[in-house]
């Protein structure tokens, strides 16, 4: 039976608290502190496959895109390029969706074409299995050569605690995104990606207001936490002092990725297949591997990948494929969900040779372990 802990962490955050104590902080605020601290901790190892589903949404014939909408807005009065989106999200990848998101977006382009400077504005909810607590987000996004740029701010009302909990990111200096690549200016500090910039949250319930500022540098493993202020239900404030929090990435060792799964991908320009991907662990941390694109092709690829900075839940790695003449580079991030029995890709190509030499896309996949 799921815990509410569980559910509630892929709406925004955890309903869960320690008992620990301070005797220079009210309990209140301690419960308060944990609380957010330990939510935004759980949600980030969730959201990793999130992102991979995206190709999808643009390959709608794709075996992938099972359950997914993704269409135009043809409601009179919509700008061009809107479209209306519905995708499941099963976040511990166990084959069970215990979350929807929803909402609508406007484009500065065709996202089919989606590229360097491709971004847009975002209306989002997330509904939880079993009505748990609902996350909502209004967000401005931009594709740069540096990653993916956000901005917005989102709330979520925890059904189970009654407490809300506001996420601001301010449009004069929006959060960069980007995948870590585990290298001094990219390191993973929020599972598998590298974050730079502040991320403002405030969560108000019946114990009071907590808010504080977290701090990511794309240098620095730990995240920050500064500005933290505690306000009683009686008005009465506490400065709580700053920390450096460290975010945890699941426990997965390097021998749970031996096996053979099924993939489905899609990618953008729109395009989509399958694959076979056999994969067996070889000495430190390297997984080597054969992938057959498609299934019973006997087209077989071989290449490597590496844990991404000693943490097992993350390889990276990169192949080499097309046609002679018209070959690209591949460089795609694996994320094992909790179940271990299913990863998610994201990846870019860019084609060395040919017509399209220097050009290339971006691509999603998902793969279940098969018996």
């Amino acid at each position: 039976m799921r815990s509410i802990c569980r559910l509630s962490l892929l709406a925004l955050l955890a309903a869960c608290s320690d008992s620990s104590g301070s005797p220079d902080l009210p309990d209140a605020a301690v419960t308060m502190n944990t609380y957010l601290k330990t939510g935004v901790r759980l949600l980030i190892t969730r959201v990793d496959g999130v992102e991979a589903t995206l190709p999808f949404l643009l390959n709608p014939a794709s075996p992938g895109a099972a359950g997914m909408v993704f269409q135009p807005d043809l409601s009179p009065g919509a700008p061009p390029n809107a479209y209306n989106f519905d995708i499941p999200v099963d976040g511990d990848g166990d084959g069970v969706s215990e979350a929807a998101i929803s909402g609508d977006g406007v484009f500065n382009g065709d996202p089919a074409n989606a590229g360097l400077g491709f971004g847009g504005h975002l209306d989002v909810t997330l509904t939880t299995t079993g009505g748990l607590g609902n996350f909502s987000a209004s967000l401005d996004f931009t594709s740069t050569a540096a990653g993916r740029e956000l901005s917005g701010t989102g709330s979520f009302t925890d059904a189970a605690t009654g407490n809300t909990t506001t996420l601001t990111l301010a449009p004069a200096a929006p959060l960069l995104v980007r995948h870590a690549a585990g290298s001094a200016g990219s390191v993973p500090n929020a599972c598998a990606y590298s974050l730079e910039g502040d991320m403002d949250l405030v969560v108000s319930g019946p114990l009071g207001t907590l808010a504080e500022t977290w701090g990511f540098l794309s240098s620095r493993k730990t995240v920050r936490v500064t500005k933290s202020k505690y306000t009683a239900p009686d008005a009465k404030s506490t400065d709580m002092p700053d920390a450096s929090v460290d975010i945890p990435c699941g426990s997965v060792r390097l021998q749970d990725w031996n096996g053979a799964f099924l993939q489905h991908w899609a990618c953008l320009p729109p395009e989509f297949g399958q694959a076979t991907l056999t994969l067996d662990v070889g000495g430190g941390s390297t997984i080597n591997i054969s992938d057959e694109d498609p299934p019973l092709s006997g087209d077989i690829n071989t290449y490597q990948a590496t844990v991404v900075s000693g943490n097992a839940n993350y390889v990276r790695g990169f192949f080499i494929a097309g046609p002679t003449g018209s070959t690209y580079r591949e460089d795609f991030i694996w994320t094992l969900a909790p179940s271990k029995n299913q990863f998610s890709q994201f990846s870019y190509y860019t084609y060395l040779e040919g017509p399209s030499v220097g050009s290339g896309g971006l691509c999603g996949g998902t793969a279940t372990r098969q018996p």
